[in-house]
């Protein structure tokens, strides 16, 4: 007998449209309903079953017909894969995918490794042994940056949360105090950034949208309160003026001469992380970011020592200029 399990909407959504697409015949909502009980041990109402076929209808292909012994019947249209053909290219890039998502070690990477290889796996022999080959003459180097410690229960209870919009209590490990404390927190979205999981949502302790770091949620629970997403919230734009993480209230753009190797290396490994570069003629060049935080922007300005000036603003030269005189006290000692 199947065991009931509860899910939300969206993954109810997800299964019923899996069924259907798997299926080259006529579904009625009772088919639908054995299925999602066989295959993911999930028992739902056909009354929902028949509201979220509806709700579906509006964005997928979802065909209609009565049948004189099952009444309504439902087929999704143009969604099977058969006489699959792909390109040179679109085999390289599954491939790509595939030994890209292999370095990441925690349960999602591993989920999406094994999804990636079934795709590949399913493909008619021919294309199989020609991915496989590339493995001979094409690696793709593992990410040092990576999250070894976020289990998809954690991921799954994060989203859940999500779209129920339902705000959620954790213990945090908080790596800037260096200490351990509980935060009621309305999560707003997941991310992933350089190799880590984070949720951004409005922490009740600081009242404002914070980043945190997954892999240091030690507990969580789900908490039977609602909230709305803050209006201050652009989740296109979130994380449009940092670094890497960090976020400030006031943008400022920053303006970097480079110099020598300096220039050289920043145009060569850096570009795409500038808003735009000022190619000065001379072998130098400007480098312009606009930023909230100069905490992380600065220390990236440092290591390339007498090479890096910063021009503009006048607070992050202060900055500098500071950081700069603190390490000759440390040196001249």
């Amino acid at each position: 007998m199947a065991k009931a399990i509860e899910s939300t909407q969206i993954e109810r959504q997800w299964k019923i449209l899996t069924i259907l697409s798997w299926e080259k015949d006529w579904l009625s909502v009772s088919d639908i309903s054995e299925k999602l009980a066989v295959q993911f041990g999930e028992i739902v109402n056909k009354r929902t079953i028949k509201r979220d076929i509806d709700n579906l209808s509006l964005i997928f292909p979802i065909c209609e017909d009565e049948n004189p012994s099952k009444g309504t019947v439902y087929m999704l249209d143009g969604f099977k894969m058969e006489n699959v053909i792909l390109n040179f290219d679109e085999l390289l890039s599954l491939y790509f995918i595939r030994e890209s998502v292999k370095n990441f070690r925690d349960d999602l990477g591993k989920t999406a490794y094994q999804l990636i290889d079934r795709m590949i796996r399913s493909l008619p022999s021919v294309y199989q042994d020609f991915i496989e080959r590339l493995y001979k003459g094409f690696v793709v180097e593992e990410d040092k940056n990576i999250d070894n410690e976020v289990s998809m229960d954690l991921i799954n209870t994060l989203y859940r949360a999500i779209s129920e919009k339902r705000s959620v209590k954790m213990k945090y490990y908080s790596f800037s105090s260096n200490r351990i404390s509980y935060r009621e927190v309305d999560p707003y979205i997941i991310y992933h950034k350089d190799g880590y999981f984070y949720l951004a949502g409005f922490c009740k302790v600081h009242n404002d949208i914070r980043d945190f770091r997954i892999s240091r949620i030690l507990e969580i629970e789900i908490l039977d309160k609602n909230f709305e997403v803050s209006e201050k919230f652009d989740r296109n734009k979130y994380n449009n003026y940092v670094w890497n993480i960090l976020k400030g209230e006031e943008v400022v753009t920053v303006k970097v001469l480079f110099k020598g190797d300096a220039a050289r290396l920043v145009k060569e490994y850096e570009r795409h992380r500038a808003d735009r570069i000022v190619d000065n003629g001379d072998g130098n060049i400007i480098f312009e970011k606009k930023v909230s935080s100069y905490e992380e922007i600065m220390r990236w300005i440092l290591g390339y020592g007498s090479q890096a000036k910063v021009l503009e603003p006048p607070a992050l030269i202060d900055a500098i200029q500071k950081e700069i005189s603190a390490m000759k006290e440390v040196y001249c000692k």
